[in-house]
């Protein structure tokens, strides 16, 4: 497996191909498994306790495009996390050139530098001017660890160093945690859970988008989300979260879950719903949940039996990012009855089309369906 494309996926920058192929290889064999989350580990190492020979790289320069990304995500991340890169940077241009760096006693990594830089001066008449350029670069990374290592430098704010992100950006994750829970992550997604993370201690928060847990069955150890207001308590479960503007909606498809707001507790069962409101927890109700239409990212099927046209029209439009318009009002109480399994925009507005008599413009984001 390509490690670029590996890197590419953990971050969220593949296409939905590239997507099904990575997933079909993973699912082979526990090897590839193997591989993907060692390939895992080093770049959320990088983003989430900011590597210093990563950041030292895209100073320079010498960082490949998803490298470059992470560091960017990193930077965009925090205010904290920004203002102690401007503090690196503002170290590493103030270093002195190569022949002015002191005398000082520090760590056995400079003492080493030092012996190998004596060492290359003295052979450096024959030395040419490509592998010059080359010491100069090994005397920067060298000089950089020893300012840091002096200054007690960290990249990073210590508040966020034990979180690890799990993000979804144009197109739809699965991912495992830790426990063995299974997370499906819808577009646009972020959720954070500790890197310390043991049995005793399964805690997660969703910043923002929407997923689908299927939690490993344990007990002793709840499962709790944290999301807005609201916390989410559950034993062996799985049910859908999903954190609207100012609201989390909580959807359960089998076993148990505790939703707690202000000083309230609610428990749901299969095929139970719950919206809170961040700022308004007065007016919560339980409800059964209307049909099966949340799970369309994870199932990646749209299954629609006499569906009113507007509620199919609305579903689209979140799943595809349209905003897909009904010009007839009319128009929006005809039923469609059509199964679409992993099927383009185009192919499903082609059959709504040809079902129901309608005709399709598009105009930049916007779809319009209309006679």
């Amino acid at each position: 497996m390509n490690k670029e494309l590996l890197e590419r996926y953990i971050i969220g920058h593949t296409n939905e191909a590239e997507n099904r192929f990575i997933q079909s290889w993973l699912e082979e064999d526990a090897d590839n498994r193997a591989e993907y989350l060692k390939v895992k580990n080093v770049l959320l190492s990088y983003l989430y306790a900011m590597n210093k020979e990563l950041l030292e790289r895209y100073l320079v320069g010498e960082t490949n495009e998803a490298e470059r990304a992470i560091v960017q995500e990193w930077l965009e991340k925090d205010a904290n996390n920004r203002e102690a890169y401007l503090q690196m940077k503002k170290l590493w241009d103030s270093l002195p050139k190569p022949l002015e760096v002191p005398e000082v006693d520090v760590d056995k990594a400079w003492m080493d530098f030092k012996v190998a830089r004596d060492k290359r001066a003295a052979e450096r008449a024959g030395v040419s001017e490509g592998k010059i350029k080359v010491m100069k670069w090994n005397w920067w990374v060298a000089a950089s660890i020893l300012l840091l290592s002096v200054l007690g430098f960290y990249v990073f704010d210590r508040s966020h160093r034990e979180q690890m992100l799990l993000v979804s950006q144009a197109t739809v994750r699965q991912d495992s945690l830790p426990d063995g829970s299974a997370v499906t992550l819808n577009r646009n997604t972020e959720m954070t859970y500790s890197s310390s993370w043991t049995n005793k201690n399964r805690n997660v928060e969703l910043k923002k988008g929407e997923v689908f847990f299927q939690v490993h069955k344990d007990k002793n150890h709840p499962f709790v989300i944290a999301t807005g207001a609201t916390k989410i308590t559950v034993l062996g479960t799985s049910f859908n979260v999903r954190r609207l503007a100012h609201a989390t909606e909580v959807i359960v498809a089998t076993g148990l879950v505790k939703v707690a707001y202000a000083d309230k507790e609610i428990l749901l069962r299969p095929e139970q719903m719950i919206t809170v409101n961040d700022t308004d927890t007065m007016r919560v109700e339980k409800k059964a949940v209307p049909d099966k239409f949340y799970k369309y990212y994870v199932d990646r099927e749209f299954v629609f039996q006499n569906t009113p046209l507007q509620k199919a029209v609305e579903l689209l439009s979140r799943a595809y990012d349209y905003q897909i318009i009904i010009d007839q009002p009319s128009d929006k109480e005809l039923l469609l009855t059509a199964t679409f399994e992993q099927n383009s925009l185009t192919e499903i507005l082609k059959v709504i089309r040809e079902s129901l008599g309608l005709k399709v413009i598009v105009k930049d984001k916007e779809i319009h369906l209309t006679r």
